[in-house]
């Protein structure tokens, strides 16, 4: 829905800022997660902030680029 919004209220390629959005999913669901942002967002910087790994050693698993800052 939120993905949906961005498309809708802004003819910009805004941002979208995921913070612990992924928090109560397994490691496949997170896995689709990130394949579905990854095509589906080209056009779009994704800033995804968590406190755990998995987001990065999927990232890493699947080849996607990403950059990486820890605060």
């Amino acid at each position: 829905l939120r993905l949906s919004m961005v498309e809708e209220l802004s003819e910009e390629n805004v941002p979208i800022i995921l913070d612990e959005v992924f928090a109560y999913y397994d490691d496949e669901r997170l896995k689709n997660a990130l394949v579905f942002l990854n095509e589906k967002c080209k056009n779009h910087q994704i800033l995804i902030f968590s406190c755990t790994n998995r987001e990065k050693e999927i990232l890493e698993e699947l080849k996607l680029k990403f950059n990486i800052i820890n605060l």
